[in-house]
């Protein structure tokens, strides 16, 4: 009888807030990683040097030493990174399974997928809910579809939770999609509530209510907005991507367009120029709202009380 094939080498592309995070967990539980830097940015170089991971000089090196791929970038460049990983498998004539646990549309991950038709790769639809899994101790979920997930499954319970969701290409992503858009569309929400009490002038009275009313609202409020820029950048496209998911299921996509106009307001602000790395957690609310206003436009003038 022939023994399964095992998971020793994990490649992670790329490691990132969330990807260095799952690196460093994987190393924890016996698992070689490796990734390629070619063209990353320093911040990138930084935590993978953080996590320890070995870096392969090109793409051709890091398909012949990996047994897994997992994509994990800003969604945006998805497809572009799978086609480059595509080619360097038809090239070096080996092809590790490819896991794209990015934030994208069911219709985005099935283009993804079509990179690698001719080939002999596993491809498996994924996506990662929760957060960086050195926060999460162990228990961030990666959702996956697809025919053959044997090799992914071998993840579960060594850094992370593994959940298939079925054979089907695109399952794993409308898992994402659906979750995301609860998450961050209610963030973004709150965070339009917060800009519209600060032009109103009726931040402390608000604020005051909701402590009364709603506290659990306010606390999202007090959380979030801050954050939210430090991430703008990338949720943008995801909102398009929910958006676009909830219209191909004949669902209203404007909320979701509208948190994307959000995202790209929070992208404008200073904050925005941080990072999770950088950002301080003492930055008063007022002064973050302020931002916020700014960002649109207002002189401070339009928006004292």
């Amino acid at each position: 009888m022939t023994k399964p094939k095992q998971v020793n080498t994990i490649a992670i592309l790329m490691p990132g807030d969330m990807g260095h995070g799952c690196a460093l967990v994987f190393r924890q539980n016996g698992f070689r990683v490796v990734t390629c830097l070619a063209g990353r940015s320093q911040r990138t170089r930084n935590l993978a040097k953080k996590a320890g991971l070995e870096i392969t000089p090109n793409l051709s090196a890091l398909v012949k030493t990996a047994d897994l791929i997992l994509s994990i970038l800003p969604p945006e460049y998805a497809v572009e990174q799978a086609i480059h990983v595509a080619a360097a498998m038809k090239a070096a004539n080996i092809f590790p399974d490819y896991v794209d646990c990015n934030a994208i549309s069911p219709a985005t991950a099935k283009k993804v997928a079509a990179t690698f038709d001719g080939l002999t790769t596993n491809f498996i639809d994924g996506g990662i809910i929760g957060l960086n899994p050195l926060k999460e101790a162990g228990s961030t979920r990666l959702y996956v579809s697809g025919a053959k997930t044997t090799l992914v499954r071998q993840l579960n319970g060594r850094g992370m939770i593994v959940r298939d969701l079925g054979p089907e290409i695109g399952r794993a992503s409308a898992m994402k999609m659906v979750y995301a858009s609860s998450t961050k569309g209610a963030f973004s929400l709150f965070a339009a509530v917060a800009v519209m009490a600060e032009l109103t002038g009726l931040r402390d009275e608000l604020f005051q209510e909701l402590s009364e009313s709603q506290p659990n609202t306010l606390a999202t409020i007090k959380r979030m907005v801050p954050r939210i820029p430090l991430d703008a950048h990338r949720w943008i496209f995801e909102m398009a991507e929910i958006a676009s998911t909830y219209e191909s299921f004949g669902v209203t996509p404007h909320f979701h367009k509208g948190a994307g106009e959000i995202m790209q307001l929070a992208n404008r602000t200073p904050l925005a120029a941080e990072t999770r790395e950088t950002a301080g957690d003492d930055l008063a609310l007022t002064d973050i709202l302020q931002h916020y206003v700014d960002a649109m436009g207002h002189s401070e003038n339009q928006t004292k009380k």
